[in-house]
């Protein structure tokens, strides 16, 4: 895993500074390349997973000289497309994977792109041409930000940090995407906080040439199929193969690799495929990590040990607490712009402290959108039988008494899950969902933005914009678009990143994906939320271990912000920071007053405030 960077035209001592600021990302070697000075240039820091050797130096040129690679990710499928290529001739200097994907791109351009299996985002230099071609994985696990510069030319690189770094950049403050990130805790693609900067979106490319300026495509998405008609079973064990081959290709690596285990079924699937591949191989039983927690809401380490003692594995367990608050302005420096959700901070420190046994770490994320985990799923799919009720039962009624439903702040969200559906099903599907989903709803932005009028919803667009007309498909494209990527798979990436920790997540290679997509949306949650997966887990595990409480990673914010984090609200959230930040304070002060008191558990927008001050400090940005 590494970090790029580079222009069209940049300086070398500003291209210095941009690689300088993803040493963090590869610090085992670093490297750049360049045409002409103050022309097209490209940098690199590479952490070494696979051909330890210097022969996986970057930038690569090809041999002719034409084409020059800065390339971040792994392609798990490189010795078979190595062979393919060996087969047509190719010869190769390196076992690197980086050499394979460039001898692709060259044969292929960016039809090569639909041969991939891995995560990847990489920068192509054509001499000849003097085009530059970018390109990000299917789903978005690594990351890839862009800036058109005055005149005409393009600076990219792995983090936003980075792209700081060229003096060209514009880096106002993008109202649009402040308004997202109220609404979502962080800022979708293709926006950033920086109205100069943009990040290319998931299974998109992009080509840069000096006459014709940018150009963008998508070469993959999600798609749920039509006429689906697989029995359970038959979809558990298409499934089973298509799971038991992601997590075995994400084995391959030259320095150790573990697995983050929390007890649920998405990292017991992947820790027992593990497992088993270990016992038919004779290889060492797999290292597994959880973090556990002093606040039993919150805990997994019973569930965890169950797991680990079933499978075999060596496994530790690795104490969180408040202090990880601490993180917050090193956790901002991660992602370059606001980022409000807290798990950011475990996957920090679990991190941190897996990095001292381990270089990869395979993880269960995106298991709840590929296999319809989340228990909004089962309220999306249950709010048509609601809506079949008198209408003056659910508006004059129901709605009204919902508000009035509690909620606590120690984990526990029944009641809050209840108020929200019973306030919401009433709505059209996109709007629904949006507002399980989104955080400050629009009435609430339009107050803390001082705007004329609600602005749009980022989720209910992307819902309506979904291509399957039934609830289920709809709700998990929208998450596989958005949440995912924007959330999920960027914290998972900033935050192992910080400590040159790789990590790679099975459930969400495209060919799951693609056998998910083909099960009819009936059994998908036949019995049960991610019924598939559970088939496939009970395949591998005893039922009593498939069948544990599942309480899901994240930290007990709301109990902090009342406690230890009491005197950081205080001191942090006050008129004069958030006028800083664009805000006004009103609205604030209603939401502080309401969270204190106990009547609604704001801690998660409590957070997301104390969070963009903090970036609005770390880098004191033009508020126009």
């Amino acid at each position: 895993m590494c970090g790029i960077a580079g222009a069209t035209r940049v300086s070398s001592d500003v291209l210095d500074a941009m690689v300088a600021r993803l040493a963090h990302r590869g610090p085992d070697d670093r490297g750049t390349w360049r045409d002409t000075e103050g022309g097209p240039a490209l940098g690199h820091t590479r952490l070494a997973v696979i051909d330890l050797s210097p022969g996986g130096h970057q930038p690569m040129a090809s041999p002719c000289g034409r084409w020059v690679l800065a390339y971040n990710g792994e392609i798990y499928n490189y010795r078979a497309l190595r062979a393919d290529l060996e087969a047509r001739g190719e010869t190769f200097a390196s076992h690197s994977d980086t050499e394979v994907l460039l001898r692709l791109l060259m044969r292929h351009g960016v039809a090569a792109l639909d041969r991939l299996v891995g995560m990847f985002a990489f920068a192509l230099w054509d001499r000849r041409d003097g085009s530059l071609l970018l390109a990000r994985d299917r789903l978005g696990i690594k990351p890839l930000v862009y800036a058109p510069l005055p005149g005409g030319g393009l600076a990219f690189a792995s983090e936003i940090h980075a792209l700081r770094a060229h003096p060209e950049v514009d880096l106002a403050v993008d109202r649009e995407a402040l308004s997202a990130y109220l609404a979502c805790l962080y800022v979708p693609a293709p926006l950033t906080i920086h109205r100069g900067i943009r990040k290319l979106e998931p299974g998109h490319w992009a080509r840069w040439t000096a006459g014709g300026g940018l150009e963008t495509g998508r070469y993959w998405a999600p798609r749920y199929a039509d006429g689906r008609g697989a029995s359970l079973d038959e979809a558990v064990e298409a499934v089973l193969l298509a799971v038991r081959g992601a997590v075995e290709d994400r084995l391959v690596a030259d320095v150790p690799v573990g697995c983050f285990l929390s007890g649920g079924v998405d990292s017991s699937v992947i820790a027992a495929v593990i497992a088993d591949a270990a016992r038919r191989t004779g290889a060492p039983p797999p290292r597994t990590f959880t973090m556990v927690f002093d606040e039993p809401a919150y805990d997994e380490r019973v569930q965890a040990r169950r797991v680990a003692e079933h499978i075999g594995s060596a496994h530790t367990e690795l104490p969180a607490g408040a202090g990880l608050a601490g993180l917050l302005d090193d956790m901002v420096a991660g992602f370059g712009e606001p980022f409000g959700n807290p798990t950011a901070l475990l996957i920090h420190d679990l991190s941190r402290k897996a990095r001292e046994h381990v270089t990869v770490a395979l993880v269960g994320d995106g298991g709840d959108e590929v296999f319809a985990g989340y228990p909004r799923y089962r309220g999306g799919l249950l709010a048509g039988r609601y809506r079949k009720l008198p209408g003056w039962l659910r508006t004059g009624v129901i709605g009204p008494a919902a508000g009035l439903i509690p909620e606590s702040s120690r984990g526990r969200h029944g009641l809050r899950r209840a108020r929200e559906f019973l306030t919401a099903a009433n709505r059209p599907d996109a709007d629904m969902y949006a507002a399980w989903v989104e955080y400050f709803d629009p009435a609430e932005r339009q107050g803390l933005l001082g705007l004329e009028a609600p602005p749009p919803s980022p989720i209910a667009d992307l819902y309506r914009a979904a291509p399957s007309a039934d609830p289920l498909d709809a709700m998990q494209q929208t998450d596989l678009l958005s949440f995912l990527p924007g959330n999920l798979l960027a914290y998972g990436d900033a935050m192992s990143m910080r400590h040159a920790l790789e990590l790679r997540l099975p459930l969400i290679d495209h060919r799951v994906i693609e056998a998910v997509q083909g099960i009819a949306p009936a059994l998908r949650v036949q019995g049960g939320l991610k019924a598939v997966l559970k088939g496939v887990a009970r395949r591998l595990l005893p039922d009593a271990l498939v069948d544990q409480p599942k309480r899901g990673f994240n930290p007990p914010m709301g109990v902090w912000l009342k406690s230890d984090l009491k005197d950081l609200v205080a001191d942090r959230l006050t008129p004069a920071t958030l006028a800083d930040c664009g805000l006004d304070w009103a609205p604030v002060q209603a939401l502080l007053d309401e969270h204190h008191a106990g009547r609604r558990d704001h801690a998660l927008k409590v957070w997301s405030l104390l969070v963009l001050d903090a970036w609005r400090r770390a880098t004191a940005p033009d508020p126009a």
